[in-house]
């Protein structure tokens, strides 16, 4: 049996008003077979709980043109108010066929504990429910990470209406933050919606830790050999910019100019690091790059510049990886390059900064 996968996971999830609770008290006229799981709750790099559900469907029962799914999720803190998120998209025309359709969505949770009523319904008032509760909370090494979601809060992926946190943090001076708008594994060609929220939610928790202090933002793609995004002055309330950016973002197509160049991204990262020679504290931040090359030393300018280089590494990599050409740059210039497993990892990180 097949699968026909759809591109509206994880971002497309939206917060919903409140008027959207109607949904759960009207009458359906059929149901619809489906089978939906919760993901577990798990502490992501912006300091924030991730949690969702996926579900399958038989495309059998939605045979021919026109037709619309739509997901609301109510999720009700213990002693609060529910919060109605939720997704819509119509089908392309479905042919005769035993596939099944795979969608998930998902939210960001505070501690606590949460009860979640989940429904899909169609254009013909058919539907699916399903209810379970989530329990939310720090263990192990994640204990020790101040989180950037107060307790008992729901909200998108995007953050909004979730009101910037703000910390105790170490004064300082000007900030440079390169960020590598890349795939969490250097083997994929495509960003996923899971590796946006990944380096937008970083940032966030990046630029709200290090307390309030200038920041330049550079948003970079060392394949395309491309800078996505520049702004003085970055502050988090412009954090959707920076979503909007990457989502232009287009790896599997390649300019010729690129194609004629295989060493051009050396010239490219050097050109971006060397602009940067006489900033304050520079941070470099994603994951690790599909180049191993090392940085020719005559391609940096001298610059006083700390550097730091903050690498996100997938759960599944195991051991340690060959140093990429980021971390050659950055050893160039006298840097620090930090490998990330985990959100305390992160939280170490930021710390030494």
């Amino acid at each position: 049996m097949g699968t026909l996968q759809l591109v509206t996971v994880l971002w497309a999830q939206v917060l919903l008003p409140a008027s959207w609770a109607s949904s759960f008290e009207q009458k359906f006229t059929g149901t619809l077979d489906c089978q939906v799981e919760a993901t577990r709750p798990y502490l992501n790099f912006g300091f924030r709980f991730q949690a969702g559900y996926y579900f399958t469907a038989s495309l059998k029962q939605f045979f021919g043109p026109g037709h619309r799914l739509n997901v609301v999720a109510r999720v009700t803190p213990q002693g609060g108010e529910p919060v109605y998120l939720g997704q819509g998209f119509d089908l392309p025309p479905v042919p005769k066929t035993n596939q099944v359709i795979e969608v998930s969505g998902g939210y960001l949770l505070g501690e606590g504990e949460y009860q979640v009523d989940w429904l899909l319904f169609d254009e013909r008032t058919r539907a699916c429910r399903k209810s379970w509760k989530t329990k939310v909370a720090r263990s192990g090494a994640d204990k020790k990470v101040v989180l950037a979601i107060p307790p008992h809060t729901v909200t998108e992926f995007s953050l909004a209406g979730l009101q910037p946190q703000r910390y105790e943090g170490k004064s300082g001076g000007p900030l440079t933050v390169l960020l590598n708008a890349a795939p969490l594994s250097p083997r994929r060609m495509r960003l996923r919606a899971s590796d946006e929220m990944l380096l937008v939610g970083a940032l966030s928790s990046l630029l709200e830790r290090l307390g309030d202090r200038p920041v330049k933002l550079v948003v970079f793609n060392l394949d395309q050999r491309t800078q996505l995004y520049q702004r003085e002055n970055f502050r988090p309330d412009r954090l959707h910019e920076v979503g909007q950016a990457i989502n232009q973002l287009e790896l599997g197509m390649v300019d010729y100019a690129v194609l004629k160049s295989p060493k051009g991204h050396i010239d490219f990262l050097a050109e971006l690091l060397n602009r940067e020679a006489t900033a304050e504290t520079v941070v470099l931040l994603g994951p690790t790059t599909r180049y191993f090359e090392k940085m020719p030393a005559e391609k940096l300018e001298k610059g006083s510049a700390r550097i730091f280089n903050l690498q996100f590494l997938p759960f599944f990599r195991y051991g340690t990886p060959f140093p990429d050409i980021l971390d050659s740059a950055v050893r160039r210039r006298k840097g620090k390059s930090m490998l990330l497993r985990t959100p305390a990892d992160f939280a170490k990180a930021i710390a030494a900064l």
